[in-house]
């Protein structure tokens, strides 16, 4: 009780020393309040009532012939037919496989070590 006893005399002094900024305030509040209600309203009589406008569909109609890509005549029966070896030649590894240097691996080692803090910080 005593708490608030001492918020109401605490406002109530506020509001005594302070009347301009209080009737402002006031002022302010309800103007929002009114302009509010005024646009809820208004919104209501002319808008369309929370439903959605519904565009009719559109037909496409073709101006010009479409012209196929040209590309390589492969088949998909290529990509599933193909039997990789188990191991790269020298020259495929030459061509396709880049070595990490030093900063790379120091970067990939942190990059890691703040996975593995996430992990344990959610850990219980």
């Amino acid at each position: 009780m005593e708490l608030i006893d001492n918020v109401k005399d605490s406002i109530q002094n506020f509001i005594e020393e302070n009347s301009k900024l209080t009737a402002a305030i006031i002022a302010i509040f309800l103007l929002l309040i009114v302009s509010g209600t005024a646009v809820l309203l208004l919104r209501g009589k002319t808008g369309t009532g929370g439903r959605s406008v519904r565009l009719p569909p559109e037909t496409f109609t073709e101006t010009e012939e479409f012209l196929k890509p040209e590309q390589v005549n492969l088949t998909e029966d290529y990509y599933f037919s193909r039997i990789s070896p188990d191991n790269w030649s020298d020259a495929e590894r030459e061509r396709w496989f880049t070595p990490p240097d030093e900063q790379n691996m120091q970067e990939l080692g942190k990059a890691n070590d703040k996975i593995i803090d996430t992990i344990l910080e959610a850990a219980p």
